[in-house]
């Protein structure tokens, strides 16, 4: 099992799996509801990390109505 160094970003979930895996702990530690990326999400990217982060994951520009 590859601990992701050395890997590239997952276009499936934008991240690697150790950066999830540490948006997802500061998620949990503060409590928050939702992630916001300041990049756009495809659905499939936001589909993964919205069930990897136990937490609804959208793009800024959902948010701004611009996605």
């Amino acid at each position: 099992m590859s601990d992701g160094v050395g890997a590239g970003v997952s276009s499936r979930m934008l991240l690697r799996h150790g950066k999830v895996r540490e948006v997802a702990h500061a998620a949990d530690r503060t409590d928050a509801d939702a992630v916001v990326f300041t990049n756009s999400l495809t659905e499939h990217q936001r589909l993964s990390l919205t069930a990897l982060l136990g937490r609804p994951a959208v793009g800024l520009a959902d948010l701004l109505g611009s996605g």
